[in-house]
């Protein structure tokens, strides 16, 4: 679990400063689906105990992940210009991040 945690906080420290859209989805059987979507522009991030948090300074709008629990991560991207990966963990649900230039 170390190994996925050390690539999430790289990924994510490493495009601080541009836009992130996060999308929280449960895969969860036999329960009622849930969704989120958070848009953080301009994204600062700061890693804790046991997570990390992407926030906009500005509007004080921010998501948080922990860093513990996380199952797999896929690298979704589809070149330079558009990254992004899903974050799968073992409580059953996953987070879609996609990252845009400001």
């Amino acid at each position: 679990m170390e190994g996925n945690a050390g690539e999430l906080i790289t990924f994510l420290t490493a495009h601080e400063g541009k836009d992130f859209d996060a999308v929280l989805t449960n895969d969860i059987e036999d329960t009622v689906e849930f969704s989120f979507m958070s848009y953080i522009k301009n994204a600062k991030v700061h890693i804790q105990t046991g997570r990390i948090t992407v926030s906009e300074p500005k509007t004080g709008k921010y998501f948080s992940l922990p860093i513990s629990g996380i199952k797999q991560i896929y690298d979704e991207s589809c070149g330079p210009y558009d990254l992004a990966l899903t974050i799968e963990y073992n409580k059953g649900y996953s987070i879609f991040i996609q990252i845009f230039e400001s």
